[in-house]
């Protein structure tokens, strides 16, 4: 059996009070978003802001571990030794305030995890918080078995009916 869901995008942008103020629009000039959309951003500002503008709407922070000193794909950001663990050391201080702080500041009601870093007492950690958890981005068959079985949270993906690259 196939379930059928309605999906929605907004629209990206760079300044972050224009990007608040401009989904909050999109959100009031369609008011089935409520209902099935989110809004979500590495920014927590972003999502602050958007919370800020329009309480109702619901919002996830996005993370990924060590995303400031390193690329998706492990390698080094920076050439500069000195750079890398500059941002290493910030890397550890986002890491503590999206788990301590950010999240609850922010109002999220879901956090959006890279899914090399969701294990199961992790989907515990949010769940006592009782924020749902969300991997990205899940492409494979066995990892979107393993979600749906072992860990039971729900994914983010590229192709809902088949096997695709695997992504970061």
């Amino acid at each position: 059996m196939h379930q059928t869901a309605a999906h929605h995008l907004l629209r990206c942008y760079s300044s972050l009070i224009t990007g608040s103020s401009s989904i909050k629009g999109d959100v009031s000039e369609t008011p089935a978003l409520y209902n099935t959309s989110v809004v979500c951003s590495f920014e927590p500002k972003v999502i602050y802001r958007m919370r800020q503008a329009d309480p109702e709407v619901v919002t996830a922070l996005t993370h990924r571990p060590w995303s400031l000193s390193h690329l998706g794909d492990g390698t080094p950001r920076f050439s500069s030794l000195w750079k890398h663990h500059w941002t290493r050391v910030l890397d550890v201080m986002l890491d503590w305030a999206h788990h301590h702080l950010l999240w609850n500041l922010c109002g999220v009601s879901a956090f959006l995890m890279q899914k090399n870093f969701i294990s199961l007492d992790y989907v515990q950690y949010w769940a006592q918080r009782e924020v749902e958890l969300v991997g990205w981005t899940v492409n494979t068959a066995v990892e979107k078995k393993y979600y749906q079985e072992i860990l039971n949270v729900n994914y983010i993906t590229d192709s809902l009916l088949e096997d695709c690259d695997p992504h970061y």
